[in-house]
């Protein structure tokens, strides 16, 4: 049975052709090699090749570009999506980035006689088809947990109750030796006048 798991992010505000190019380029790898690449990409130690939008890149002689602020979004992204995986039980480390759906956000509203600008805003849908069985942890019934519950307070009251009566024994000896001590005092005083 295939599983659909994704992430959806609206209102970025990124370029939607950036964002286009990076997600072609880490379409069909894993979640761990995508996000290597792209951290790659932010340090600006490997390129995203532009092949739609090929004006957009700012490589010299190649249609490739280092964007920094669409990287930066899809990777939490994609770390989401690792994350939405390990909480359903499945194994991440084999989670593809299978499709995704990208589009122009809203704009937003500015009262009359401002200028347009920071307009751009994107939605992102990134979708992953796993194929594989889900490791649900076993609940223990409500009864076990009710006994195991009572065993370890009735432990740790027996543990207060065992301190308790120590520090009981030692007050009566600390007494002692404090009446042991004024009373040397007091003989002393008395031997000196």
């Amino acid at each position: 049975m295939t599983t659909k798991l994704q992430v959806k992010r609206e209102g970025m505000p990124i370029s939607v052709k950036h964002t286009h190019e990076i997600i072609e380029a880490v379409k069909g790898k894993d979640i761990s090699k995508a996000t290597s690449f792209l951290k790659k990409v932010l340090a600006k130690e490997d390129y995203v090749p532009f092949k739609k939008y090929p004006s957009k890149g700012h490589k010299h002689g190649v249609p490739a570009g280092y964007p920094q602020k669409a990287t930066k979004q899809v990777i939490s992204m994609l770390q989401e999506l690792k994350a939405n995986a390990k909480n359903m039980g499945f194994d991440e480390s084999k989670i593809v980035v299978s499709s995704y759906a990208l589009g122009r956000g809203g704009y937003p509203r500015f009262s009359s006689g401002t200028v347009y600008r920071h307009g751009k805003r994107t939605n992102l849908t990134i979708y992953s088809l796993v194929d594989q069985e889900r490791k649900v942890p076993q609940k223990k019934p409500a009864a076990e947990k009710k006994v195991e519950e009572t065993t370890e307070k009735k432990e740790s009251s027996a543990e207060v109750k065992n301190d308790n009566q120590e520090k009981i024994e030692e007050k009566p000896e600390k007494i002692e030796e404090q009446q042991t001590n004024k009373s040397t005092e007091s003989n002393d005083l008395k031997a000196e006048k």
